[in-house]
């Protein structure tokens, strides 16, 4: 089943690439629809109180380096794994069928599901290497054959430098876990049982930490990620921020944490990364608010949440990691919002410039009143769904380190401050000229963003969703709580 997973969208990709745009949209919704509801299936099977990774599948692959196809679900990836078959689905939906070569479009966009897919059901180190590089393929030539903006190919050409000098460390990386750890296989359990010296941990979690910090993206190696959301087109946009960014979050959770207990030699490494951390929930949050373009204030406001999300991994205690999974999936709901919405008022009012849109509440009401759910829930308002996670990790960053918590906290003020002039310089106002109608959005538009917002309310008034599978039995690693 879990193969399956990835590999559907694989094949329905080679087949949606060959049909005309109409059909080839249609079958890519089926194909999208048909992931989404086999993961649905597997978090309805998945048991709490089972040990370790469930639905496994293992095959031989290379005998001679002992690196088997390895596939497993615990309480840490199932949930991003039903978070990348829902966007993957919306992302679909949200192809416009005029699209220049709209079929091939959603072809890449299913191939790079597969590719997420397969980071966060891999148990073979190798296995994951071999994913993570594949999801950077089809995100290349989306990025390059239909971006926006007057430099496409620059963003796609940084985006794929900034992303394979860090790829390449970690293979090198790998290779030397593999070597001083005395492991018999690439398998993460086994590896998280072997830990080489600190002095040889400090170098490997360096290389470790250099790939997943690009992706993530974690100050300082953010500087990519301006380009590429605001040439990304919105459907490849919503799967690039709402879960690619996860996999390097992912990676440090499930990589960096069980199999790099002490990188200790000049200096502690898990002590820069939740000051990096800080720098960037800052650094991102000033960006934001400096920021007139509103997607670019979308896409400087994922590197402030994406380094929250990083400080609760490095809290090294059960309310922060946990914070940190939760924010994960927080975050994917809420900026695939945040960027739809963006989309639909460039569309309708032919500007994202805050200087220029302005007063659009007035003209649609249904886009305000969607607008301001979403903006209450990216400013962790409580009852909404970014509220918990951010309470766990603040309470896990405090036992880590009171001092950083409060500097963090400034990114905290700074939210809202961003998030209300974005939705107020947009949605409220004196319109210059009422006479000009604008048309509010129908019934796809809000088809597409109903499951965002009741997402954002369920996981907000229930967030035990989420955390009933997070238990001792249900990790298949050894993490702080488990």
């Amino acid at each position: 089943m879990l193969s399956a997973v990835w590999l559907i969208p694989v094949i329905g990709a080679m087949l949606v690439a060959a049909l005309p745009r109409r059909f080839g949209k249609w079958l890519g919704i089926v194909v999208a629809a048909t992931v989404l509801a086999l993961t649905a299936y597997l978090a309805y099977a998945f048991d709490p109180g089972a040990h370790g990774y469930q639905f496994v599948e293992r095959v031989e692959w290379i005998p001679g380096l002992h690196v088997d196809y390895h596939l497993g679900l615990d309480g840490i990836s199932l949930w991003l794994l039903l978070l990348n078959a829902l966007i993957g689905l919306i992302a679909v939906l949200a192809t416009p069928v005029e699209m220049r070569n709209s079929s091939r479009f959603i072809a890449m966009l299913l191939v790079m599901q597969g590719g997420m897919a397969g980071v966060f059901m891999a148990v073979d180190l190798l296995v994951f290497y071999v994913f993570f590089e594949a999801m950077l393929i089809p995100a290349y030539f989306l990025l390059w054959m239909w971006g926006e903006g007057p430099r496409p190919l620059h963003a796609a050409i940084k985006f794929v430098l900034f992303t394979l000098v860090g790829s390449l460390l970690m293979l090198v990386g790998i290779i030397g876990e593999y070597v001083f750890s005395g492991a018999s296989s690439f398998d993460l359990t086994t590896l998280a049982q072997h830990q080489p010296s600190s002095q040889l941990q400090f170098g490997l979690f360096f290389l470790f930490a250099a790939a997943f910090a690009v992706k993530t993206p974690l100050f300082p190696f953010h500087s990519w990620l301006p380009d590429a959301y605001l040439a990304a087109p919105t459907p490849m946009l919503i799967a690039f921020a709402g879960v690619m960014g996860k996999t390097g979050a992912y990676a440090m959770l499930r990589i960096l944490v069980p199999l790099f207990h002490s990188p200790v030699w000049w200096w502690d490494w898990d002590q820069v990364l939740p000051v990096l951390a800080v720098a960037g929930i800052i650094w991102g949050s000033l960006l934001a608010l400096a920021q007139t373009d509103m997607k670019a204030v979308v896409a400087y406001s994922s590197i402030a949440h994406m380094a929250f999300i990083v400080l609760g991994i490095f809290s090294f205690n059960a309310q922060g990691q946990q914070g940190a999974v939760i924010q994960m999936v927080n975050h994917g709901l809420i900026v695939t919002a945040l960027f739809l919405i963006v989309a639909w008022i460039e569309r309708r009012a032919g500007s994202r410039d805050l200087r220029v849109v302005h007063a659009l509440g007035a003209h649609m009401p249904v886009l305000a009143g969607i607008f301001v759910v979403v903006t209450m829930a990216a400013l962790g308002l409580p009852g909404l769904n970014s509220f918990v996670g951010e309470f766990m990790i603040l309470l896990g960053a405090w036992k880590y380190s009171a001092v950083l918590t409060v500097i963090a906290c400034i990114g905290l003020v700074l939210t809202p401050v961003y998030m209300l002039r974005l939705f107020q310089g947009s949605m409220q106002g004196v319109p210059d000229d009422a006479s000009i109608p604008l048309l509010d959005i129908g019934g796809r538009e809000l088809a597409l963003m109903a499951p965002l917002v009741i997402l954002m309310f369920l996981l907000g008034l229930d967030p035990y969703l989420l955390t009933r599978v997070m238990t001792t039995n249900a990790l298949g690693l050894g993490l702080p709580w488990s």
